[in-house]
């Protein structure tokens, strides 16, 4: 059922899909809301495996290092160096290629060629920046604020955990997909099953209504839950197999929103797992992880099955995110014709009932950029509605 008994505005301006300063207001805000996800165990299980990304701007470098997982600044403090580039890998020393030096789990020096040329040399002051790493499941997470505070809610790290744990889950999927939108549009897009009839009829199928939905509005975020499901020879299959290798089944369906932009999509058959940030004005990166269930009992045709079905759901999840990325710059597209329009006035949006999930995002979302501004002392928030 919907909370919701009447429509509800949009609160967030056009503007704030297409202004650039809007953009660079809401990259600070999106840092300091600390915990971004940025990959996976998968492939950092020995020691100096290493994955590298920029996330809102900030190059990190996630190493197994003596067993654990550090998060430092990919950026040697010599001369500003890149020490890898992004991507995955493995190297036995953390070293910076122009220069040599090398560096320690912890971000300070293990190693300066040459080093009577640096005299009086100060280790503290020149290192490499550290931050926090968190592991649920199988997701990693580090805070790019560099505080070492709580990562949630134990209402959704228990359901992340428990849907993406190594014992029972595989990893099928890990891609970055990049948008000509605004990042709001793809998370809007994702908290509504309005459209799926129009824009997923092949894939996901039609909105189970209201009768069939559960939406839950809560302080962390949202949560929407349904245990409808198409009564298709696929549908009937994919149980069949569920059954057979983990023996049991269930129906269920949920999509959770994190505040701000961290979000997944539950099923007995697979996890998915994604983050979107903005990568420049109207233009955002969705990274994704995807997840398949291991048989519960081992065995070569058990593994083949478990493989297959994995390779399947990732297939299936592209076509749904193909689909969606289709809609998203017609999107922005309006975003952006809106404001040229109507310089003097803001087009309206209007969100249906079912679309209640929206209001909830732009309610936290405006809350937390009145905040940022008043922290700043740049402006009130009326200075953009233009």
């Amino acid at each position: 059922m919907y909370h919701a008994t009447t429509s509800q505005p949009a609160l967030l301006p056009s503007n704030w899909y297409t202004d650039p300063s809007i953009h660079r207001r809401e990259v600070s805000v999106l840092r300091h809301s600390g915990w971004q996800l940025v990959t996976t165990t998968k492939g950092l299980s020995r020691v100096g495996d290493y994955r590298a990304m920029d996330r809102l701007g900030v190059p990190l470098i996630v190493r197994n290092h003596g067993g654990e997982l550090v998060a430092l600044r990919n950026v040697c403090a010599h001369r500003q160096c890149q020490l890898v580039s992004e991507g995955g890998g493995h190297a036995t020393e953390l070293k910076c290629p122009y220069h040599g030096w090398q560096y320690g789990g912890d971000g300070r020096t293990r190693k300066i060629p040459a080093a009577k040329n640096f005299p009086h040399f100060d280790r503290e002051r020149y290192r490499l920046g550290s931050y926090p790493v968190r592991v649920v499941g199988q997701l990693v997470f580090v805070n790019i604020t560099g505080e070492s505070n709580s990562l949630g809610n134990d209402a959704w790290l228990d359901d992340f955990a428990t849907k993406t744990n190594t014992a029972s889950w595989q990893q099928v999927l890990c891609e970055e997909l990049e948008y000509s939108c605004d990042w709001k549009i793809p998370i809007e897009g994702s908290l509504e099953s309005y459209h799926l009839s129009e824009v997923h009829s092949q894939t996901f199928g039609n909105d189970p209504g209201e009768s069939e939905s559960t939406h839950e509005l809560l302080d962390w975020g949202t949560r929407f839950r349904t245990d409808a499901r198409d009564d298709s020879f696929l549908a009937r299959m994919e149980e069949r197999v569920m059954r057979w290798l983990v023996g049991d089944f269930s129906t269920h369906y949920q999509h959770v929103h994190v505040f701000p932009n961290i979000m997944a999509s539950f099923t007995d058959t697979m996890s998915l797992v994604y983050q979107i940030t903005p990568t420049g004005t109207s233009k955002c990166k969705l990274t994704v992880f995807g997840f398949t269930r291991r048989p519960t009992r081992s065995g070569l045709i058990q593994n083949q099955v478990a493989n297959g079905l994995g390779r399947s759901a990732a297939s299936m999840a592209r076509k749904v995110l193909a689909e969606d990325a289709a809609i998203f710059p017609l999107v922005q597209a309006g975003m952006d014709s809106a404001r040229c329009d109507n310089p003097d006035e803001d087009a309206g949006r209007i969100f249906g009932r079912c679309e209640e999930r929206l209001h909830a995002f732009h309610l936290h979302w405006n809350t937390s950029m009145k905040s940022e501004i008043a922290a700043s002392k740049e402006g009130t928030l009326e200075d953009h509605h233009e």
